[in-house]
């Protein structure tokens, strides 16, 4: 399992060159839409989020969860390719919901990767460091870098931004 620090700019996440970019996802299909589990408490961002995510055709945000209870039910429910999670839920962690998603997703032997965006207030170093050492592949502050959410995803997409 490869740890990548976040992304900035339009470039494809660390290590993937973006034609390999389909090769790595779920579904196996480079032009099918990347099927997204958005784990976010407040009702408010999380229409925003779905909003902002479905005005791209390459993005289709199949699940919704408000709670780390509910998102890691989810996570047996439907295949996703990308788990965008905010780190404090009521009730709930996001940190548990990347554990659990990347217990699942442990040594895939198709070569998929579930990609891990954790999208937060809490941009501290500790709590960095927890997302990451619990698998996420990326770690990003709502206030200051969610305009890099959607050039990531596209990059895991292997489309150009």
């Amino acid at each position: 399992m490869q740890h990548h620090p976040p992304t900035t700019g339009t470039n494809p996440p660390p290590g993937m060159k973006a034609a390999a970019a389909g090769a790595l996802r779920k579904n196996g299909a480079p032009g099918k839409p990347l099927r997204i589990l958005l784990v976010e408490d407040s009702p408010l961002l999380r229409g925003r989020l779905e909003n902002m995510l479905s005005q791209h055709a390459a993005f289709k945000v199949t699940g919704l969860a408000a709670a780390e209870a509910e998102a890691i039910e989810k996570l047996d429910s439907v295949p996703y390719d990308v788990i965008v999670v905010d780190v404090e839920l009521r009730p709930g962690s996001g940190i548990g919901v990347i554990r659990q998603a990347r217990q699942r997703n442990k040594d895939p032997k198709d070569g998929s990767h579930v990609w891990i965006v954790v999208l937060t207030n809490y941009d501290l170093p500790t709590v960095r460091e927890r997302c990451m050492q619990a698998g996420a592949d990326h770690f990003l502050d709502k206030m200051r870098e969610i305009d890099q959410l959607i050039p990531i995803l596209l990059g895991i997409a292997g489309r150009k931004p």
